[in-house]
């Protein structure tokens, strides 16, 4: 129960483990953490962030890059290639970051499979994309998409899939994905992306309070 812990969402990682260990030194040693997804691809350090999340068993939701990770990277181990390479995505980082540890790349995928779309504590709805306007299919295969990769410039497009009324849920849609320069408040949601990789900052919110605590790129998380 929010209140009784410290539970804090920290916003999308992208593979920068140096400015995520800052961000942590912030927060209470006895929180809970929460990660929104994304903390692969694009920065030099994804498997140092998966193995510190798992050993720490601490939460995350799925998010599109881990969806990319699960979806290509036998595929780029077995020989093959694949968009997950190419331009921005953010793959070649994250496989040049286990060094040829495919034992432990393998490992982390099977661990993936068990991420959920989506974390529900009180009134607190988790989600890697803009997840507001898919709340009630929230469970059901079609809202999936919505759930790891709406966003809000997606109204004139995507808004014949939107749920009625979604402005006016009793909950609070925390959420990652889309970058902004600094977290994007709305009458119930928060959007919590502030571009760490690109040169932005790393954020964590804290549910109840909803006090913000945010650290720079670190920028060995870039440098090649």
């Amino acid at each position: 129960m929010i209140g009784k812990e410290k539970v804090y969402v920290i916003g999308d990682v992208h593979g920068c483990y140096y400015t995520l260990k800052a961000l942590v030194k912030k927060l209470p040693k006895d929180a809970r953490l929460i990660f929104v997804g994304d903390v692969c691809d694009r920065g030099l350090h994804s498997k140092r962030i998966f193995d510190f999340i798992i050993k720490n068993e601490h939460e995350m939701v799925l998010g599109n890059h881990e969806r990319y990770m699960l979806e290509y990277a036998i595929e780029i181990l077995n020989g093959g290639t694949n968009r997950w390479l190419k331009g921005r995505m953010g793959g070649k980082e994250t496989l040049k970051s286990y060094k040829g540890d495919t034992r432990a790349l393998l490992q982390h995928i099977e661990w993936l499979k068990s991420i959920p779309r989506y974390i529900f504590i009180d009134k607190y709805f988790i989600t890697h994309g803009f997840g507001l306007p898919y709340f009630q299919r929230r469970d059901k295969f079609e809202s999936l998409d919505g759930l790891t990769k709406n966003r809000i410039s997606n109204k004139k497009e995507w808004s014949h899939d939107w749920e009625s009324g979604y402005e006016d849920y009793d909950v609070i849609n925390i959420f990652g994905h889309t970058p902004y320069e600094d977290v994007k408040v709305g009458k119930n949601y928060y959007g919590i992306d502030t571009g760490c990789v690109y040169g932005g900052k790393l954020t964590a919110i804290e549910l109840g309070s909803m006090k913000i605590v945010q650290v720079k790129l670190d920028k060995r998380d870039i440098k090649k």
